[in-house]
């Protein structure tokens, strides 16, 4: 029996043997998957905040072409109402001719 419980701690103390050697590389291997997963963190971290810059560029350029837009609209909208205002000019000047007419045709008529 004591030889029996003699190799019962033997192969219990090889196991607490494995088991301690096992967690630390256990321990190890977890360290390293950090280390990697931090880096790989930071190498994301990176590229969103030049993404975003990239991003800002494009937005800002965006903003100056429809700033652009708005003011050649303006420009347009000034030109239709000049349009507007010499057509409406025109059209009275014509119908002012039409009634004068009407009314010296009138005038001789009588």
């Amino acid at each position: 029996m004591g030889a029996e419980l003699i190799g019962i701690l033997a192969v219990g103390a090889a196991l607490a043997g494995l088991i301690v050697g096992s967690s630390h590389r256990h321990r190890d291997d977890m360290k390293s998957l950090r280390g990697d997963l931090g880096g790989q963190i930071n190498d994301l971290r990176g590229e969103m905040r030049g993404l975003r810059e990239e991003f800002r560029g494009e937005i800002q350029g965006v903003r100056s072409e429809v700033s652009e837009l708005r003011s050649e609209t303006r420009d347009l909208r000034g030109e239709v109402h000049g349009f507007r205002v010499e057509i409406t000019d025109r059209v009275a000047r014509i119908e002012a001719k039409v009634f004068d007419g009407a009314v010296a045709g009138r005038g001789t008529a009588g």
